[in-house]
């Protein structure tokens, strides 16, 4: 009998790691990462705009809506205004030997470590450590 417990233990345990491995995981970050990962889906969909990618990063930053509480009318436009300016920064050639990149990846990332967007997060998501319209519970990793 205890053998059979065993097994079956371990074949629950099995089932809900991949459960667990394919839900999202942005419902359980807060506030803060979902608006910083939300720019970043914003900056992907501008820079890939028309591809399949682009596409699927715009369906991806309208999905953050669902959970991340923040200042949506000043926040939405600021993340716009702040993906504007660095896709039009200039990185030509940051790296011998590759002539003609635009590097948008690239600038996709610096906005996403940036300190104007750390400085949006302070201004428009009034709880950054909460998760969604709720304080943070115990995050376990």
């Amino acid at each position: 009998m205890s053998v059979f417990r065993t097994a079956a233990t371990i074949a629950l345990c099995s089932a809900l790691s991949a459960e667990a491995a394919d839900s999202v995981m942005a419902v359980h970050r807060t506030n803060a990462e979902n608006y910083k990962d939300r720019a970043l889906a914003a900056c992907l969909s501008v820079a890939y705009q028309g591809s399949s990618a682009g596409k699927d990063a715009d369906i991806t930053k309208s999905a953050f809506l669902e959970w991340t509480y923040y200042d949506e009318d000043n926040g939405d436009r600021a993340v716009d205004q702040l993906v504007n300016g660095f896709l039009r920064r200039d990185y030509a050639n940051p790296v011998e030997g590759y002539a003609g990149a635009t590097f948008d990846l690239l600038k996709c990332l610096d906005l996403y470590h940036s300190p104007e967007l750390d400085e949006q997060v302070r201004r428009y998501v009034p709880h950054p450590a909460w998760i969604g319209d709720k304080p943070a519970g115990r995050r376990g990793k």
